[in-house]
């Protein structure tokens, strides 16, 4: 076999690599890191597993469940973090351990430190659209047992007892990383280093927020941190009919003025700040599936003009309520 060397007598520029890059590519079938579509007796969709690095795999999928049955999973010591971009709330019962809530657009962080079997009951017809990562032990390994950075330590703290389940504060930059498990436009080695730099995102993000939590705590109290939390928790259980701010702070125990200046120093916005955030997500639910009018669905999240509703709109996901139905129709397609 004879070798052609490609590489000029006066050496190699920008231009010449990749030129001769393109020659390589010509003859290798590039890797497809999209998610793949699946049709089982247990589901069907579109599904990704991709080990970014050792200890860390990113997760993916868009899937309707065709049976009904206990789905039940044996875990290995892991740190699990996902977000259902579309779904329905989901009990699922860890066993001995008692029952956890996952809710839609909520990043949920469950730490398993010994093997752990848990339970989700699935009824046919449930669609899911969820994305996240799993951390192994081995992901740690390569820092020094000496964690400096509080986030970091807020990960692996996760691996240290049998279980615990942490939901995370609403993340409009989690729910974006998310997105782009599923959505992202690449492929081959491209696709493999962008999922590899959109899974560290997402792990760097969540250390964030737990990162916060703990300075929060440290500047509120933990009873204090508690109510806030709680606060939010209220409000998210009924987006349809939320309280009032008075009736709020007398459901959690503390002073209206209290109560609203707290908030803001955890979520970064007010009590109605937060919860037009959330029928704004609510909104776009309407949109992407079940297929609402503009003017219906902002109706149904309290705007009375469909004008303010698509400049709100607008604000917070940077394109316009319109844009979610042509991205539906393009998904069902692919389908």
């Amino acid at each position: 076999m004879i070798m052609r060397n490609l590489v000029p007598a006066n050496g190699m520029t920008t231009s010449d690599l990749v030129r001769l890059g393109a020659e390589f590519s010509l003859g290798i079938e590039p890797i497809n890191v999209a998610p793949g579509a699946f049709d089982t007796p247990l589901y069907t969709g579109r599904a990704l597993a991709h080990e970014a690095q050792p200890g860390l795999m990113v997760t993916a999928s868009d899937i309707t469940y065709v049976c009904e049955q206990d789905l039940t999973v044996d875990m290995e010591p892991a740190l699990l973090c996902g977000i259902m971009l579309a779904g329905n709330v989901i009990e699922t019962d860890v066993v001995g351990h008692g029952r956890v809530t996952r809710h839609p657009e909520r990043a949920s962080v469950m730490g398993f430190g010994r093997k752990v079997q848990y339970r989700s009951p699935i009824r046919p017809g449930q669609h899911f659209r969820t994305a996240g990562f799993i951390l192994k032990p081995a992901f740690f390994d390569r820092f020094s047992d000496d964690l400096a950075d509080d986030g970091l330590t807020s990960l692996r703290e996760f691996l240290t007892g049998e279980f615990r389940m942490d939901t995370l504060a609403p993340s409009a930059r989690l729910l974006e990383i998310a997105r782009l498990c599923l959505e992202h436009p690449y492929n081959g080695q491209l696709g493999q280093l962008f999922l590899e730099s959109n899974a560290l995102a997402f792990v760097v993000e969540v250390a964030d927020v737990l990162k916060r939590e703990r300075c929060m705590i440290a500047q509120l109290g933990r009873r204090q941190y508690a109510r806030v939390l709680e606060a939010r928790d209220i409000l998210d259980s009924d987006l349809v009919n939320t309280p009032t701010s008075l009736q709020l702070a007398r459901r959690v125990g503390v002073n209206v003025t209290t109560l609203q200046a707290n908030f803001k120093k955890v979520f970064g916005t007010t009590i109605f700040g937060h919860v037009r955030d959330q029928r704004l997500m609510m909104a776009r639910v309407l949109l992407r599936d079940h297929g609402l009018a503009v003017a219906q669905a902002a109706h149904r999240v309290g705007f009375a003009r469909p004008s303010a509703f698509s400049a709100a709109y607008r604000r917070h996901f940077g394109h316009p309520p319109r844009a979610e139905m042509a991205s539906n129709g393009a998904r069902r397609r692919q389908v």
